[in-house]
């Protein structure tokens, strides 16, 4: 599995300003990033929540490789899916939208010009490779869905862009050199445009990032995705940690963002929470299902709990995290099959899934 990170921006609430470590792993500055949940790609359906970040210019948030457990910290091969809406085009050089890192320095970018067009950049701004779109690609105050795969390479990269689930790449080079540095592949990946071009501040939703390694989300989808977030909406099988704050478990699982007054605990080893998340009213095969979880310890430990999933009364869990520190992080547990079927996952088992935790 390819799986690095992901982040829908649904579960912070409105006018959440984004921190260093929960979840991305480092920001250019302090207060850059707002989440907003009155704007989003698309409607979410029912009662789920929905949002997407606002980024100022010249600024960025920017995630880590192999901090997922067992993820590669130096991919080669990377996709992104996101999307994306600028409120004002360049007024006149190229403005990076996204970037790829080595270790703090520019690898490899996607900018758009003061004519609307689309250009892969290796570093920032300055070495135009491959193909560019053509002019009035992107309007403004529209949203687009990107879904990216380039391979670093100082000879074979790659470059390949599709736009709104359309079949044909708007960008499809290859033979490239995308390598910028000394090495071929990335460590970092951000989303912001870093060297301040765009004069209003551009919007990003629906985050995912992978790499090609692994038996299953290591290729693009080839058809236009979104994330659900379906948060607590009820209590599940497991009800067995003790509730702080509010008075029922599900509920202080449901905050957004998540608080740190209103928490589930526990110190037994091998005690389960779930919860029933509200409903999507998914149909389809999902391309991933993603568990996350915002944990801590309040004592001297250790604790090293595992996230889990319930489908049709048989349960699944992760491995063991790794032992929690004294500060809220994100955790991810990406299942690739359902643990009722040992098929992959359907819409509606998707749907239905009880989402929780066991402590280690």
């Amino acid at each position: 599995m390819g799986y690095q990170f992901a982040d829908p921006f649904d579960q912070y609430g409105n006018n959440y300003l984004l921190t260093a470590g929960y979840p991305w792993s480092t920001l250019s500055s302090a207060g850059v990033a707002t989440v907003i949940n009155t704007d989003f790609r698309f409607t979410p359906p029912g009662s789920l929540p929905g949002g997407c970040v606002s980024i100022t210019p010249g600024q960025y948030i920017r995630q880590n490789f192999g901090t997922f457990p067992g993820s590669s910290g130096t991919p080669s091969t990377i996709f992104k899916l996101v999307g994306i809406k600028i409120a004002q085009l360049p007024s006149t050089s190229p403005a990076d939208l996204m970037m790829l890192w080595d270790t703090g320095v520019q690898q490899l970018c996607l900018a758009i010009t003061a004519n609307g067009a689309l250009q892969f950049y290796r570093g920032n701004v300055a070495n135009a490779v491959g193909a560019i779109t053509p002019n009035g690609t992107i309007q403004a105050n529209v949203w687009y869905g990107f879904a990216i795969a380039v391979t670093i390479n100082g000879s074979t990269g790659s470059v390949q862009l599709f736009i709104n689930g359309n079949g044909v790449a708007a960008i499809n080079s290859t033979g490239l050199n995308t390598q910028a540095t000394a090495n071929a592949f990335a460590t970092q990946v951000s989303l912001g445009n870093g060297n301040g071009n765009l004069p209003a501040a551009p919007k990003y939703d629906d985050f995912l990032v992978y790499d090609n390694s692994g038996t299953f989300l290591n290729a693009l989808p080839g058809y236009d995705p979104r994330i659900f977030t379906k948060l607590p909406a009820s209590a599940g099988n497991y009800t067995n940690w003790t509730p702080v704050g509010l008075a029922a478990n599900w509920q202080n699982a449901s905050q957004q963002p998540p608080s740190t007054a209103d928490y589930n605990a526990n110190n037994v080893a091998g005690t389960k929470d779930s919860y029933v998340t509200a409903s999507a009213g998914l149909a389809s095969t999902p391309f991933a299902v993603i568990v996350r979880a915002s944990l801590e310890r309040d004592d001297a430990g250790p604790h090293t709990p595992s996230l889990l999933i319930r489908s049709g009364g048989v349960d699944a869990t992760s491995a063991a995290l790794p032992a929690l520190g004294s500060s809220y992080v994100f955790y991810d547990y990406v299942p690739q099959n359902d643990p009722n079927t040992v098929l992959p996952w359907t819409g509606p088992n998707a749907d239905a899934a009880q989402l929780g935790v066991v402590e280690g």
